[in-house]
């Protein structure tokens, strides 16, 4: 039986209609474009070891949070027990940290990992956080259900601002703060940095 991941991608919530339209006209869209992503690199780097389950969120573009809470629970059955590695991207973040920091999850999480995270609709460029929204009291839960956290950020992120990964460390003062210079929102092709720290809970 394999070792698991579970990898929740970004997406984009709004508090009305109004706002997800103008977001969607102000958007630049090619339909050529064709980018290789780090998760998938990911899942093949550690296809040998881990099995991945990367569910495709409900309404990504208009995201609300008690959709993507019922889709993320049906993932609970299908976890074992084996080591657990969760990953959050962008929205991903803030929907796990919302989730884990007020409500039991089924398992210890080995490591959590926490990549360009939102945190809050403060600096977000034509977005919001919609009900996403944490309660930043119950974040020390979240701290209590994940055994590590690394969170990675970049200074150059055009979406996600750099305060956002410092408010996180702030509130979860056990997780390792990575800063990068020159990553933007981490639309890349492969993350070694996260790769490495997934070797440490090997032994690697």
């Amino acid at each position: 039986m394999k070792n698991q991941i579970i990898f929740i991608r970004g997406g984009e919530a709004f508090d009305t209609k109004e706002q997800y339209y103008n977001y969607l006209r102000q958007r630049e869209y090619n339909p050529f474009e064709q980018k290789k992503s780090w998760r998938d690199w990911i899942g093949w780097a550690l296809s040998e070891e881990y099995e991945m389950m990367m569910p495709t969120m409900p309404n990504k573009h208009n995201a609300d949070y008690l959709s993507w809470q019922i889709w993320f629970e049906k993932l609970f059955p299908y976890l074992n027990d084996q080591k657990l590695i969760v990953i959050g991207h962008s929205l991903g973040c803030i929907f796990l940290a919302k989730y884990l920091s007020e409500n039991k999850f089924p398992k210890i999480i080995d490591q959590l990992h926490l990549v360009a995270p939102v945190f809050e609709s403060e600096g977000l460029n034509g977005e919001t956080v919609g009900d996403f929204t944490l309660n930043k009291n119950k974040l020390v839960n979240l701290g209590k259900q994940a055994k590590v956290i690394y969170i990675y950020c970049s200074q150059d992120d055009p979406v996600t601002p750099l305060r956002h990964g410092e408010l996180y460390k702030e509130y979860l003062p056990k997780a390792e703060l990575l800063i990068f210079e020159d990553r933007g929102h981490f639309i890349q092709p492969a993350l070694p940095e996260l790769l490495g720290n997934i070797y440490k809970l090997e032994g690697k």
